[in-house]
């Protein structure tokens, strides 16, 4: 906690008064830059600025957006420097913005002052953070303050954990307005193609060098409803860490070799505390969560298996991590045509306590971890900032994604790129149904 002064509640600007549509924070780091640029290139008229340490930097990214051919009013976009380390220089980050939108990790070294001042000035917050634990000792430091001011915040708003979570609201979605059930299982795979950076790398070797150590606390915080008691909603992450096939029933596709996802674990996490947080199912609601990806064969299956176990093992051996580390240093990542040429396609399927069946497949066009995280983030902030009145709940706290955003964000994200098509399969034994 800082030892700022910051205003009273009844003080604070109203949201609709603010200056800034948005604030992008982190825009001179990989992802970041990746951001600023979806947003001058898609929002010539938004009210913007971006924020970082560095005024060289940002100097340099505000002429990089203005020689863009495509982007138009970039020499509206106002540069505030701010020092997430030094409190002080936050104000100015929160006080006139409708939202942060923030790339600046690993978020437990640069996003816990920012996360406390937007909920201290009633200000919406997205971040592209896959660190949970760290998102959990947010909630329990600030929900209740964010409650009181109206400030939405909204964490893991990229490549994690979007995809998934949306996923698994729209199968909860179908099963219980076009079913009449509830969901049981939720099965997602995944086709994907994509690259590391160097910012990945070091959020990655954080954690696995202990720097960040998370603190107890009486309940898992994602079990925390918004007036402060348990959820009684159970999910059970039962993705396998081995090879192994899909379900034999599952997309019309037939049998195919999976492997892990890396972040198979986080995606869980999330699940969990969207379906804790559900209108969509009814209290102590227990559901079974299991991701993997596809591959065409088992000789991919085994190579892309040997290749991420040896990966981890170099991270984790001090003799092979610092060789690693220098290879993709912090701003390093994905070339052009590789983010390009990236994309990901989540499968998903969702079975319901009576026996419905439901599937959901969601397109993302380009690298996921990046190009696509970019805009999935840039696109929740602006959510949050512009769509006030689509959003599923009012006022502010904690949420996900899909609990806090819904329908609204997948709307964004498919009139911007995406692809997302949805069947019903079975209503309690009843026939097929075509697709929507």
């Amino acid at each position: 906690m800082t030892q700022e002064t910051f205003p009273a509640t009844e003080d604070l600007k109203p949201i609709q008064d603010r200056k800034y549509d948005a604030v992008l924070l982190g825009c001179t780091g990989f992802t970041g830059r990746l951001a600023a640029i979806h947003l001058a290139k898609t929002y010539p008229n938004l009210s913007w600025a971006i924020a970082g340490r560095s005024q060289a930097k940002l100097d340099k990214l505000k002429k990089e957006l203005e020689d863009m051919p495509d982007v138009d009013n970039a020499s509206k976009i106002v540069m505030l420097v701010v020092d997430t380390s030094k409190p002080s220089t936050i104000h100015k980050l929160v006080d006139d913005a409708k939202v942060v939108i923030t790339t600046a990790g690993p978020f437990c070294k640069y996003g816990s002052n920012v996360v406390e001042f937007c909920a201290r000035y009633g200000t919406n917050y997205v971040d592209i953070t896959g660190e949970t634990d760290w998102n959990k000792e947010m909630i329990m430091k600030w929900d209740e303050k964010a409650q009181e001011t109206g400030a939405k915040i909204i964490s893991l708003c990229g490549n994690d954990c979007i995809p998934w979570d949306l996923t698994y609201y729209k199968l909860a979605q179908m099963l219980k307005e076009e079913c009449e059930d509830s969901v049981e299982t939720v099965r997602c795979y995944d086709d994907l193609k994509g690259g590391v950076s160097g910012g990945t790398l070091a959020t990655m070797m954080t954690f696995i060098n202990g720097e960040y150590k998370a603190p107890r606390f009486g309940f898992d915080p994602y079990y925390k409803k918004r007036d402060g008691s348990k959820s009684t909603n159970r999910a059970k992450n039962l993705s396998s860490q081995l090879i192994g096939q899909t379900h034999a029933d599952d997309l019309d596709k037939g049998q195919k070799w999976t492997t892990p996802f890396v972040m198979s674990d986080v995606n869980a996490e999330v699940v969990k505390h969207s379906h804790a947080l559900s209108d969509n199912v009814n209290d102590g609601q227990k559901i079974t969560y299991s991701e993997a990806v596809v591959h065409s064969g088992f000789k991919e299956a085994f190579m892309t298996f040997f290749g991420t176990t040896v990966g981890f093992t170099a991270m984790l051996n001090p003799i092979t991590a610092a060789p690693v580390k220098k290879m993709l240093p912090p701003g390093a990542g994905p070339s052009e045509k590789q983010l390009k040429h990236g994309y990901l396609l989540v499968s998903g399927v969702g079975e319901g306590v009576k026996g419905s069946k439901v599937e959901t497949e969601f397109y993302f066009p380009s690298d996921p971890g990046y190009k696509d995280t970019a805009r999935m983030v840039t696109e929740a902030g602006l959510c949050l900032a512009l769509d006030s009145d689509k959003l599923p709940v009012q006022g502010g706290g904690f949420f996900t994604p899909s609990t806090g955003m819904g329908d609204a964000l997948l709307d964004r994200l498919c009139k911007t790129g995406c692809k997302f098509a949805s069947r019903v399969v079975k209503v309690q034994g009843g026939k097929l149904q075509s697709k929507l």
